[in-house]
């Protein structure tokens, strides 16, 4: 399943991820640039590599001082520079695009915030409170009879909100991958066609899929709930 919007449930980063660079200063008045290690080079301490002289192009710098520098590699660093610092860069992506973070000074400090921000210790989940007017009003139905007669699912079950007329949605086993590939439990072909045998409606199924997709675990309907500007709305007239 490809999604043709931008998912509203996503929130935050994803994959998170750091890699050691260099800092290169190698002209006069110019900025200074970033380049990982040669992978020749990536177990070398840091206190080896700071205030060193190197070699760099446009993917990856080679310390040169009491290393031995193979000919085709200095071909292909043509640039010579002085490493200035050495950083640990963290990545996360945003809706699918990579998105460069921060600079961290040491690995420890690069692995003790990604635990932070990615919430490592499995207890924390997402939940949603929607309108149901994202619904048309027989799905809405459809979740309440669902509420008020349980049948079993693979995948969610319902729960009636009597006091505010909301009925909301829990999640199992998601994240539910958009792709083939992945850490994920399910993928979401498997998550649509369990759904589609269980007679799920379209509108609803559509819904849930995103909502597992970004991690979801409780997605209510509720009447007086805010719209998602991303999301159709179905009204009587």
């Amino acid at each position: 399943m490809h999604l043709s919007f931008r998912n509203p449930f996503l929130r935050g980063f994803s994959d998170l991820s750091y890699e050691r660079v260099v800092q290169i200063n190698y002209a006069d008045n110019s900025p200074p640039c970033y380049r990982p290690l040669h992978p020749t080079q990536t177990q070398l301490p840091s206190e080896a590599i700071n205030f060193q002289p190197c070699v760099f192009d446009d993917n990856c710098a080679v310390i040169t001082d009491g290393h031995s520098v193979p000919g085709l590699v200095r071909m292909r660093c043509p640039a010579d520079g002085l490493v200035s610092s050495v950083l640990y860069q963290m990545i996360g992506h945003h809706r699918g695009h990579p998105m460069h973070l921060g600079d961290l000074p040491n690995e420890e400090a690069a692995r003790t915030l990604i635990e932070l921000l990615s919430f490592s210790t499995g207890h924390y989940s997402r939940s949603w409170e929607i309108s149901s007017a994202h619904l048309p009003t027989a799905e809405f139905e459809y979740l309440q009879e669902r509420a008020w007669h349980p049948s079993p699912t693979g995948f969610f079950e319902c729960f009636e909100l009597s006091s505010s007329h909301a009925v909301g949605c829990k999640l199992y086993s998601t994240p539910w991958s958009m792709e083939a590939e992945g850490d994920s439990i399910c993928s979401a072909d498997e998550v649509r066609a369990r759904m589609c045998d269980d007679d799920v409606p379209p509108v609803l199924l559509q819904l849930l899929l995103l909502a597992g997709h970004a991690d979801t675990r409780l997605l209510i309907f509720d009447p007086d709930a805010a719209p998602i500007p991303e999301l159709s709305l179905f009204t009587e007239d």
